[in-house]
């Protein structure tokens, strides 16, 4: 099956977006020091997902699902699609209002959420509203600049508000996330069987801990996998490295539900090795070598 083609041919859908984001987008709120503003401080709001160069097409097709944004380049390899207008924004708000985020990032959101309100209602062109919203930008990303820090030591920061109900309520969603945080790996080490080299697949997914009872969560979604921390790290990882997992529960998820983008030329590798897992060719001189040039254009590697 030419899942690439497939994945060419895919309608995003609202929920694919809401898990795409999830692991890929972010909520900018910037207040800088403005001599020409009546406060003395300018306000800017933006919703932004940054991709590599190679997934210009995924970043143009969540561009026409919005209708808004513009995309840019930030580096010579980095792309940004950006949102900023108070009139685009409120695109953004609908559409995580109906569709929500549930990972931790629903905190930045639903903060992000209170700061676009002030702005719409034009708080912001008064002192009282800048330091509401410097309240605001105080428990949302990184917080404070110093500069800010030190104009406003008085504010204290809005109540982060606590993410409940992380329940994956369309497919959609977990594979919109899988195509942002997920990773299909091909692995191969020494043994001591015929061809010298065994050969295994993984399909990782990797958060920071404050995001554990998500991952959790996937090992019963997908009846498999299991949940591991990294030592000395503050991420955490879903793993399935069972082939009939991945073969009889993942794989089939991904030709129902397509991953898009330069992921999906990743997972129609990972779809190849594991057919020639199925056939036994990895233990042939000759299947062993093309396991290993598949793996070599794979992730990181792909032109």
């Amino acid at each position: 099956m030419n899942t690439n083609k497939i994945a060419l041919n895919t309608k995003l859908t609202p929920y694919y977006i809401t898990g795409f984001s999830d692991g890929e987008s972010s909520f900018i709120i910037r207040i800088r020091k403005n001599p020409k503003s009546k406060t003395g401080w300018s306000v800017e709001l933006k919703f932004q997902i940054g991709l590599h160069k190679k997934d210009k097409l995924l970043l143009e097709k969540i561009q026409s699902y919005f209708g808004v944004g513009l995309i840019k380049n930030q580096t010579d390899d980095l792309l940004q699609f950006i949102i900023q207008s108070i009139k685009d924004l409120e695109i953004i708000i609908n559409h995580f209002d109906k569709y929500p985020l549930i990972t931790q990032k629903s905190s930045d959101y639903l903060l992000f959420r209170q700061a676009f309100q002030l702005v719409k209602n034009k708080e912001h062109l008064n002192l009282e509203g800048i330091k509401n919203l410097v309240a605001i930008k105080a428990s949302i990303n990184k917080g404070l600049s110093n500069e800010l820090a030190l104009a406003f030591p008085d504010v204290i920061p809005a109540l982060r508000p606590l993410v409940v109900n992380q329940e994956i309520k369309d497919p959609n969603w977990f594979v919109g996330f899988v195509n942002a945080e997920g990773s299909f790996i091909i692995k191969i080490n020494e043994s001591n069987n015929k061809t010298g080299f065994s050969v295994g697949l993984r399909f990782q997914i990797t958060q920071h801990l404050r995001d554990e009872e998500l991952l959790k969560s996937f090992i019963p979604y997908l009846d498999c996998g299991y949940y591991s921390v990294r030592s000395n790290h503050d991420v955490a990882d879903f793993l399935v490295f069972s082939f009939s997992d991945i073969k009889d529960k993942v794989i089939p998820l991904f030709y129902k539900y397509p991953i898009l983008g330069i992921k999906g030329l990743d997972f129609s590798d990972f779809c190849e090795v594991a057919e020639l897992m199925s056939n036994k060719a990895h233990l042939t001189k000759e299947g062993l070598e093309k396991i290993i040039n598949i793996r070599k254009g794979m992730n990181r590697n792909r032109s």
